[in-house]
């Protein structure tokens, strides 16, 4: 009675244990997998490149003073437009002419000096050739002409300088223009001993303007002279602005390790709303083509689950090599086609993506299906409401 007491408990424990054993061995193979597709299809792509910049007149002049004084009067202002010589501002000039009227007056005595020394000299030069005055004589008026003459010629330098300063008191504007900035007050002494200090910047044409855009090193080899461009500014979010890459700079920009290289864009700024300053929004279009067949950018992140591939050795060592080969060939990648119920690798080349779709260049027909993502027969996720062209198959 015992021992069949005893075997009968025996074999529960088995049972159980089996249970449990059963329930912590068991492949996920076991559970089924619902997987989600999207077709192949035709579409319009256009890859692009994005960047940030600051809108900058296409020339921009610093205007200085190149002498000291205090200004006496301002005669622009910020926004004034401006023609090439016009007036801008005007430095008190009785000091700079007080100076040219002294040179002025050196060369004056000075020239009277040449005079003298020329009437000594012809007299030595007579009396030599009589015989009656000494060679030396006439060395020494000869060599007080020469010293005269010299003196005459500093005296004019001198006044040539004295008159540039004069002229230079009136501070003028060096192109037609916008003055974008203003930097001095009427009253207000500038000192020019050093460098020229900056009274005034001047800005060519405001309807015709250039964003400085930073591009990264990864995305340069992309953007070339001639491509469109689009753009925003946070003063306009609900607008969108044209421009064009005129230039790719090679100078780099080297920020706390990260390189980029300045792209010259020309904007047409008729309306003058743009202005310098701003910081631009750059969606450079590096790549456009038409009706070509296309794959969503979902199917070339999906992998599926080891176990799945694990029990398809055939799938495995197709992926495996695949991944060897092509490893560093960005332009070719696996796919997981869904054949009979289950998906299959295939060896795609790619061309040109806008974020969303790849372009397909061969591997793939519009009448295949690629997966997209895989789960558990059953469990929440795409479904009805799975997205535009997407079916769920298990």
């Amino acid at each position: 009675m015992k021992a069949g007491l005893r075997r009968g408990a025996l074999l529960l424990v088995f049972a159980a244990g089996g249970v449990l054993a059963w329930r912590f061995i068991r492949k996920p193979d076991d559970t089924k997998l619902e997987f989600v597709t999207v077709s192949i299809g035709r579409r319009d792509i256009t890859a692009t490149v994005n960047a940030t910049g600051t809108i900058e007149p296409i020339v921009k002049v610093m205007v200085g003073s190149q002498v000291s004084g205090r200004i006496q009067t301002l005669s622009a202002n910020y926004n004034d437009p401006v023609k090439k010589d016009q007036i801008l501002a005007q430095i008190e000039p009785s000091s700079f002419k007080a100076r040219a009227d002294q040179a002025e007056a050196q060369l004056g005595k000075a020239r009277a000096t040449v005079l003298d020394a020329d009437r000594a000299f012809r007299r030595s030069q007579e009396l030599a050739a009589a015989k009656i005055g000494s060679q030396a004589d006439l060395d020494a008026a000869r060599t007080k002409l020469q010293l005269a003459q010299a003196d005459s010629k500093q005296a004019f330098a001198n006044l040539s300088q004295a008159r540039v300063d004069l002229a230079n008191t009136r501070i003028l504007s060096p192109i037609d223009g916008v003055v974008i900035s203003r930097s001095v007050e009427e009253g207000q002494t500038v000192a020019a001993s050093l460098s020229a200090p900056t009274l005034f910047t001047i800005a060519d044409d405001l309807a015709r303007l250039q964003i400085v855009a930073n591009v990264d090193e990864a995305d340069v080899g992309q953007v070339a002279e001639g491509q469109d461009v689009s753009f925003t500014v946070d003063a306009f979010p609900q607008s969108t602005f044209k421009g064009t890459v005129q230039l790719i700079r090679n100078s780099p920009e080297n920020v706390q390790g990260v390189v980029t290289y300045q792209t010259i864009i020309q904007v047409a700024n008729p309306e003058q709303r743009l202005r310098p300053g701003m910081t631009a929004n750059v969606t450079i279009v590096v790549a456009k083509k038409k009706n070509v067949l296309a794959i969503s950018n979902a199917a070339l992140r999906f992998r599926p689950p080891k176990s799945l591939v694990g029990g398809n050795p055939k799938a495995e060592d197709k992926a495996s090599a695949e991944k060897k080969k092509g490893k560093r060939q960005k332009s070719r990648v696996t796919v997981w086609s869904l054949k009979k119920g289950s998906p299959q690798p295939e060896k795609v080349r790619i061309g040109i993506t806008d974020g969303a779709y790849t372009e397909v260049k061969e591997g793939l027909d519009e009448k295949d299906v690629v997966v997209v993502s895989a789960q558990s027969a059953g469990s929440p996720g795409p479904g009805a409401e799975s997205p535009e062209g997407k079916s769920p198959v298990r």
